[in-house]
């Protein structure tokens, strides 16, 4: 169920992103020199206007109400390797906790693409968070 939820995310994503933005999913970056060690990012946001990464986003099929430690080093480390200075947690509930912290330079945030009700409401919901 957690890949189901994130190719759900993506391709909705895929939809609806403005035109400046790309999306990019299951990106692998490799850690140094070393071929085998690598992350695979779940989803990267690209301005296209000036070619860097906007966010990384880390899907979580949790039903946590509040983000874990781990949860939230992990999306930190991936948007380090990216560059950029966004990192958001996806849950697919919105009775997770509201996380909007800075570990470093990185904002990391907890948002919710809700799978109860209506989705194509979540969804518009959810972008708008992603782009602000």
């Amino acid at each position: 169920m957690a890949r189901l939820y994130e190719l759900f995310v993506a391709e909705w994503l895929k939809v609806h992103l403005p035109s400046h933005v790309a999306l990019k999913a299951q990106e692998r970056v490799s850690i140094g020199d070393h071929d085998g060690l690598h992350f695979n990012i779940d989803l990267v946001l690209y301005d296209l206007k000036l070619d860097h990464a906007l966010c990384v986003l880390d899907t979580k099929y949790k039903t946590t109400r509040t983000p874990s430690a781990d949860d939230v080093a992990q999306v930190v480390a991936y948007a380090e390797a990216k560059g950029c200075h966004e990192a958001l947690l996806v849950y697919p509930t919105s009775e997770i906790e509201e996380l909007d912290e800075r570990v470093g330079n990185i904002r990391v945030r907890s948002i919710s693409f809700s799978l109860d009700g209506d989705l194509e409401m979540a969804g518009n919901k959810f972008l708008r968070g992603v782009l602000r």
